[in-house]
């Protein structure tokens, strides 16, 4: 059966540093896919806005439409 030897001091220092910065890596890893996601999810969003609002509002034609008559229906003069 073998021994096994104990860690100094130095050695459980040098872990844990490692252990940190294995962390911050790992942190830093995970923020930077959620930034990606967000960007993702906001270009989408914005695009299909876009989509549906040129949808609604530039292609029909608005031109024969008179606008006074409606402002003296609701008595805005």
């Amino acid at each position: 059966m073998v021994r096994r030897r104990r860690m100094t001091d130095a050695e459980k220092a040098l872990l844990i540093e490692e252990g940190k910065a294995a962390r911050r890596q790992k942190m830093l890893k995970t923020s930077m896919r959620i930034a990606g996601l967000s960007i993702i999810a906001g270009a989408t969003l914005v695009v299909a806005t876009k989509k549906i609002f040129d949808e609604i509002f530039v292609e029909d034609d608005w031109s024969d439409v008179d606008w006074g008559e409606e402002d003296e229906d609701y008595g805005v003069y």
